[in-house]
């Protein structure tokens, strides 16, 4: 986690503006910082913003009369997820992975019973159960100076460049904006490639041959 004062303080001394509010007020750097936090997460897969999201479909026994009166079971279908930016897998409550499809394959299926359906933040599902969502998402925005923004300590640089970025870009200094983003892709490039390989001395066989390893 990193203090969301902390990262202000740093903003407001790259962009001159430590002892002024008028080209750039707190409300306008946690705009910054929000959507550098955003580009971050958009920009390389990183492991910080993982979750998962229990979702239970719903069934009742709907009553109609029609000559006589029959009882139904009727399923809720649509539920509101969080919009996700990938989806890993989904997960019944016996731990048994679940088919997802897209709209158009969902909706071309004649049986749909043992599908889920994910577009943008709608689930779709016709069988009554208990499902965990495994995703990444977006971490939450901030809105008050003495929060704490989601994301690990070793990112604060980053955000501070493209927090900067962002907030040169308001007052149209394309060029210098221009700069801190070329600082900022190959920043965010070499802390990929670490986050990537935190076990840089461990090799995996590819074969049995001794003399082919990566």
């Amino acid at each position: 986690m990193i203090a969301i004062s902390k990262i202000i303080s740093n903003v407001k001394k790259e962009l001159w503006s430590f002892f002024s509010t008028e080209a750039h007020t707190d409300v306008d750097i946690l705009r910054y910082i929000n959507s550098a936090a955003r580009a971050t997460v958009l920009a390389r897969n990183f492991g910080f913003n993982k979750y998962t999201q229990d979702v239970t479909v719903l069934a009742e026994w709907v009553a109609s009369l029609w000559l006589v009166w029959t009882y139904e079971w009727t399923v809720w279908t649509n539920i509101t997820i969080p919009y996700q930016i990938e989806t890993f897998f989904i997960l019944d409550s016996s731990w048994d992975e679940v088919d997802i499809v897209s709209f158009e394959d969902y909706y071309r299926e004649s049986d749909k019973t043992d599908l889920i359906m994910i577009e943008e933040d709608k689930l779709v599902c016709t069988k009554p159960w208990t499902y965990t969502i495994y995703y990444r998402w977006y971490i939450p925005t901030v809105t008050a100076v003495d929060w704490t923004l989601e994301i690990p300590e070793h990112f604060f640089d980053l955000i501070v460049l493209k927090a900067t970025y962002y907030g040169l870009m308001d007052i149209r200094a394309y060029e210098k904006a221009a700069f801190k983003e070329w600082i900022y892709k190959w920043m965010i490039g070499d802390v990929s490639k670490r986050e990537s390989d935190k076990k840089p001395l461990v090799r995996k066989r590819l074969n049995k041959s001794k003399n082919n390893i990566f």
